[in-house]
């Protein structure tokens, strides 16, 4: 996909990797409206790239709220014209165990990384098909959408839901003769000024403008866990392996 001139949209944009991709999608020259509930972070991330010469807008919005993300999706395409790259980046996260993790914090993780994505989905693909032309949707997982790890079940539980979707949406719009791909970004830990380990977000938002232009299904950025990963779905085929089955009362 060429991305020179293309319209993409990133929500959690005010900070970390969705400011990283949009900044990527900039250098890219695409025109991007980024999304985000913390207004005012938003908006001095648009006038900063905007300064710089990027074609940006920015809109506050909450993506628990299907409305609102609709509304956002509207906002684009007015503002651009079009839309052909969508990023479902906006999420949070809390610890604990999971039968100690309030019910409050079970119901925003899944509202904000789930429903979040759901109404992403439902509001930008039906515009990104509407043009017609090359697009692609990219939904933030995580490495716990493949690597489960303790005090994090419902982001665990959320993670793998958009893994599932994303899969799910990407065999759709196969299937409906579609020219728009689908990736899911797995990223480890990022370095925020909250976090100073984990790697720069600015690697993972190169890695998603590259896997967007190759039409990449999955971004991974923590190879050290990865022989975590491979050894999760060795012991799923293992299991499978050792499934015998016995003839059905009847047959030969």
């Amino acid at each position: 996909m060429k991305l020179q001139g293309k319209v993409a949209v990133v929500t959690g944009a005010a900070g970390g990797i969705g400011l990283a991709v949009a900044t990527a999608f900039v250098e890219a020259g695409m025109r991007v409206v980024l999304a985000d509930l913390d207004e005012p972070t938003l908006r001095a991330e648009v006038d900063r790239l905007a300064a710089a010469g990027a074609e940006v807008a920015g809109h506050v919005v909450d993506v628990t709220d299907a409305a609102a993300v609709e509304e956002l999706a509207g906002v684009v395409v007015e503002r651009f014209g079009a839309l052909h790259v969508a990023v479902n980046n906006a999420g949070i996260v809390v610890t604990a165990r999971s039968w100690e993790l309030a019910l409050e914090d079970w119901r925003r993780t899944i509202d904000v990384n789930l429903w979040g994505v759901i109404h992403g989905i439902r509001a930008f693909v039906p515009r990104i098909l509407a043009t017609g032309e090359r697009g692609h949707v990219v939904n933030t997982g995580s490495m716990a959408s493949v690597a489960p790890q303790a005090n994090l079940a419902a982001y665990t539980a959320t993670k793998h839901a958009v893994l599932g979707i994303s899969d799910c949406l990407r065999e759709e719009l196969v299937v409906a003769g579609a020219p728009v791909g689908v990736t899911v970004v797995m990223p480890g830990m990022v370095r925020t000024r909250m976090n100073p380990s984990g790697i720069d977000a600015s690697l993972i938002g190169a890695a998603v403008r590259s896997a967007v232009e190759d039409d990449a299904p999955y971004v991974f950025s923590d190879p050290d866990r990865m022989k975590g990963v491979r050894d999760r779905f060795d012991s799923i085929l293992r299991a499978a392996d050792r499934i015998s089955y016995s003839p059905v009362a009847g047959e030969d």
